[in-house]
């Protein structure tokens, strides 16, 4: 891994498999996007036909790529995996040095939120986690906070703008109340230098909530009964 840089070294390679869409582009030396096409099908079935669209379209070739910027979730799981796989496939083909960025796809949308101006109040954004449970981010004081998880009963005690950033395959429905937000991975090249929203990493990490939710094992469930 190269030292600790405050943005990527550029062209750099993006990809995107946390959403409903599979994302890829390239960023110039100049920070712009010299390609960048969202594919309706899933990373399975579109992630290596994409990036190929986006490296020709852009005229760089695999060497020239500095750094990979990866969403590093929460998302779709397989798409997430399938992006890692391919990105470490990548790097160990590129001779060059190369560095590894992540950013959180809550994240970025909450950062397109405070963009567009449309946050006046204390926002609670949220995406499909697992049953009776969200990945969740409050927007508070145009600050963005920590992807946290939130179960469905702490959530429907919540009182302020509630938004949603549907997944491809939602485990249980949002509230009624709850206002759906589109997913826009292009706005990452307005973030490039934004180091608390683009962080760089040792190889690709994906987001984890960091919750045990299996039960405890404990022997004494598991003996056979005593003899009296």
């Amino acid at each position: 891994m190269n030292p600790a840089e405050s943005a990527p070294a550029l062209p750099a390679l993006v990809v995107d498999g946390s959403g409903s869409r599979f994302f890829a582009g390239i960023l110039s030396a100049h920070g712009d996007w010299a390609a960048k096409c969202t594919c309706e099908e899933a990373p399975l079935e579109g992630l290596f036909t994409t990036v190929d669209k986006v490296m020709q379209e852009s005229g760089f070739e695999l060497g020239e790529i500095r750094s990979y910027i990866y969403c590093e979730g929460p998302g779709s799981v397989l798409g997430l995996r399938l992006c890692a796989m391919a990105i470490e496939t990548w790097s160990r083909l590129n001779n060059t040095s190369q560095s590894f960025f992540a950013y959180n796809s809550l994240q970025l949308t909450a950062a397109c939120i405070l963009d567009e101006g449309s946050s006046k109040e204390d926002t609670l954004l949220i995406s499909d986690w697992k049953k009776d449970a969200w990945n969740s981010l409050k927007i508070a004081d145009g600050k963005i906070g920590v992807v946290e998880p939130i179960a469905t009963s702490e959530l429907e005690t919540w009182s302020g703008p509630l938004l949603h950033l549907p997944a491809r395959k939602g485990w249980q429905q949002p509230p009624e109340s709850a206002v759906a937000v589109n997913y826009r991975p292009e706005a990452l090249s307005k973030h490039l230098g934004n180091t608390d929203l683009l962080k760089q990493t040792a190889g690709i990490q994906l987001y984890s909530a960091g919750v045990n939710t299996f039960q405890k094992w404990t022997p004494q469930r598991h003996r056979a009964p005593t003899s009296s």
